[in-house]
């Protein structure tokens, strides 16, 4: 049997029946405008604020899986997948990280020592759902 499509896979559904996403990035337009890519397929919750977004999850929101930018004010995407991780919720395989390629010396090491994929911005719509195929572990479309 081959591997799962999005639609039948059953990672934190949402209300509709649709894997829920969760998208951290303090650009609203990026979270207007991938929200509005993922529509036909996914639920899009968008935070713009890291600690809110950890906050939902510790509060017990689940989500399929997370996209987040690496580099925002405040809280980066480094210091959310440190605070997921130790909630184990969705496990921190599931975040792909969106980068605007301005990265520190810790952003470097962080990219090199994690796993996760990563998404120059911009990027198209081929790409970011290969990239949620990729820690879904589902057939891309």
């Amino acid at each position: 049997m081959g591997a799962k499509t999005f639609a039948e896979a059953e990672a934190a559904p949402s209300s509709k029946g649709r894997m829920h996403l969760l998208l951290v990035d303090d650009d609203a337009a990026i979270g207007r405008v991938v929200s509005r890519i993922l529509r036909d397929t996914f639920d899009v919750t968008v935070f713009t604020n890291a600690r809110e977004a950890v906050d939902a999850i510790a509060g017990g929101a689940r989500y399929a899986a997370i996209l987040c930018d690496l580099m925002m004010p405040a809280m980066t995407g480094m210091d959310l997948y440190d605070s997921v991780a130790g909630l184990d919720r969705p496990s921190v395989d599931r975040i792909v990280f969106l980068t605007g390629g301005a990265f520190t010396r810790r952003a470097e090491d962080f990219l090199r020592a994690v796993k996760n994929p990563r998404l120059e911005k911009p990027f198209d719509r081929a790409a970011l759902m290969s990239a949620l195929a990729q820690v879904l572990e589902v057939s891309p479309p």
